[in-house]
């Protein structure tokens, strides 16, 4: 520090100021060519829907232009949002599906879930009570609920294949108890679901989702 400092020219020091400054005019002049091109291409969309309007017999401005630029400002996290109603996924099963899951190892015991929950359904409708509700009935129910299982099998379009005997003989033995975590863990997923529909915010799950509290493991089953 004590060491004298050598001769040198003088050069010309920007402020901290000035280097800002600058910086800002850029962004001003960037930020007015992005705003310019989102505008023309606002207008250039409102164009196009009423022309689609027209054609489909709409008033051309029943859609306004806020809107327009609202689906403009959020285009890029838009999705559509498609799915089987339950009278389909009963009553037109997508095979290949079906049997992929089946087939597929990390997806069989939810498969299997799957399948016992609808049996399990139908058997209560049959009987008006759950399977293993009744400690007396529970070796009787096994065998029904057996039963029941693959007629659902049957209609899905999977002949010849069996459910795991393990699972079929625990949801008996379960008799249509409800665990309060479980209830908790399952009641907080509908709950975001239906949060997720109501805002229109984040994308809801796109199938059936079976949660499986023996490995703590949740998938969804696209059906």
């Amino acid at each position: 520090m004590e060491a004298p400092y050598p001769p040198h020219e003088a050069t010309e020091s920007r402020s901290a100021v000035d280097t800002v400054l600058e910086e800002q005019r850029y962004y001003v002049s960037l930020q007015k060519i992005y705003q310019a091109k989102a505008e023309f291409e606002c207008l250039a969309l409102e164009h196009h829907v009423k022309e689609i309007l027209k054609q489909i017999g709409r008033d051309p401005d029943s859609i306004s232009r806020a809107y327009i630029k609202t689906f403009c400002k959020n285009s890029r996290k838009l999705r559509i949002c498609r799915y089987r109603s339950f009278k389909e996924e009963f009553s037109s099963p997508i095979v290949s599906e079906i049997q992929r899951y089946f087939n597929d190892e990390d997806c069989s015991y939810a498969m299997n879930f799957y399948i016992l929950l609808r049996a399990v359904d139908r058997l209560a409708a049959n009987y008006s009570r759950l399977p293993g509700i009744f400690d007396s009935e529970i070796d009787e129910d096994i065998p029904r609920l057996k039963t029941v299982a693959a007629s659902v099998l049957s209609e899905m379009g999977l002949n010849g294949a069996s459910l795991s005997q393990d699972l079929v003989t625990e949801m008996c033995r379960f008799g249509g108890a409800e665990i309060h975590p479980v209830a908790a863990f399952i009641g907080g997923v509908a709950s975001q679901e239906v949060i997720k529909l109501v805002t229109k915010q984040f994308v809801p799950l796109g199938g059936t989702f079976i949660f499986n509290g023996i490995d703590l493991k949740s998938q969804v089953l696209v059906l």
